[in-house]
């Protein structure tokens, strides 16, 4: 029913060195910011040229001690012939972070998704906002966190601009940059399924090293996507929280400190949300297949890394992602963003959010149990 992509044999390459030059731009209510993709020596003056065009007093450059120095100069080098720039590390180690930006300042964000919430939290704590570049370094950042107005202390903070230069993103290791396209897989299947033999192509398990190409068609795919549904819903509480699915069991095992990354707690999370729709008599087992067939293709894990247990993930996911104690009132189902079909978010009473009760929830999660192997037999047979 849903369609499927066979592994490529083609032997890997490494792509030569490129110029690529791709405009996308957000539409979020009544705001509005460009995405530009970008990559290659030659499109760095173009970033020159925008700071300069954008007048500043001074940049406000926040980035962190981990970035590879060369990415830190390199931007540096591309601000300073506009005007002034400091450099502030995140998270907040000084006292210069205690200093509110003036309105004609601008708040560059380098780095990913935690300095881009640092960099959105100290634009929005001024009384009158700073513009805000970002200029995301992972690709979590560059495909979600970067292309989103909810940031947890920034609520609608819109940037000025995104500048996605993919250049940054070539030192990181091969397995950082796989789990980085989380986004396109929940895209695919939470918002856009038509798209999906697109994302399987896309999802190279030959091509181990980094594709400036590929992640630039990974890039522009996701901003598309994202503008489909932010234009009506800048506040992703409608239609757009089907960019959440997935999230209620991703932020649980997060919180329960197993070593996982966000992609491969993302990944683990959607299988769940997939059992739990086809369990509750919602979703089609084919559609379920549909997830199982594009984490093999993705290379995403399947199972629960020790020492978690469906147990202990259902434990927390009963009391909420938080860690510690949650008083007992606070208890309860948890709440998840189910599929009716691929693409075809689950809605209860106006909401996407769907409580989900113990004895639904805890043979859900055996799908992702530790030493247990779903066959496709399995799948077929689930009713």
């Amino acid at each position: 029913m849903y369609p499927t992509t066979a592994p490529t044999t083609t032997p890997p390459t490494t792509t030569p060195p490129t110029t690529i030059s791709m405009d996308r731009a957000i539409l979020a209510g009544n705001l509005h910011f460009p995405v530009l993709i970008r990559g290659g020596d030659a499109t760095w003056p173009e970033l020159t040229r925008i700071a300069t065009d954008l007048a500043a007093d001074a940049f406000w450059l926040v980035t962190d001690a981990g970035l590879p120095r060369g990415h830190t100069a390199r931007v540096l080098s591309a601000l300073g012939p506009a005007a002034p720039t400091r450099v502030l590390r995140a998270p907040a180690p000084d006292t210069a972070w205690d200093e509110t930006p003036t309105p004609d300042t601008v708040v560059v964000a380098l780095g990913g998704s935690t300095v881009i919430e640092a960099a959105a939290r100290l634009a929005a704590g001024a009384p009158d906002r700073p513009r805000l570049l970002l200029v995301p370094t992972t690709p979590r950042a560059m495909t979600d966190t970067a292309l989103s107005l909810e940031h947890p202390a920034a609520h609608g903070l819109a940037p000025t601009l995104v500048w996605a230069q993919l250049d940054l993103l070539r030192t990181l290791p091969p397995d950082e940059l796989r789990t980085g396209l989380a986004a396109l897989v929940r895209n695919v299947l939470a918002v856009s399924p038509s798209f999906y033999d697109t994302a399987a192509a896309l999802l190279r398990p030959d091509v181990t090293g980094f594709d400036t190409r590929l992640m630039a068609r990974v890039v522009a795919l996701n901003a598309d996507i994202r503008a489909t549904l932010m234009y009506y819903d800048p506040s992703e509480q409608g239609p757009a929280m089907a960019f959440s699915y997935g999230r209620s069991v991703a932020d649980a095992l997060l919180s329960m400190g197993a070593g996982l990354s966000e992609g491969d707690a993302a990944a683990l999370g959607m299988l769940v949300a997939a059992r739990v729709a086809v369990l509750l008599g919602l979703l089609d087992p084919a559609a379920e297949r549909a997830h199982h067939e594009l984490m093999a293709r993705w290379g995403a894990p399947r199972a629960l890394p020790a020492p978690l247990t469906a147990d202990t993930v259902a434990a927390v996911l009963r009391r909420g992602a938080a860690t510690g104690p949650v008083p007992a009132p606070y208890a309860g189902p948890a709440r998840m963003v189910l599929l009716d079909g691929l693409g075809a978010p689950h809605v209860v009473r106006g909401r996407m959010l769907t409580e989900v009760d113990d004895d639904v929830l805890r043979p859900a999660l055996d799908v992702i149990a530790p030493h247990t192997l779903v066959s496709e037999t399995d799948l077929i047979n689930i009713h």
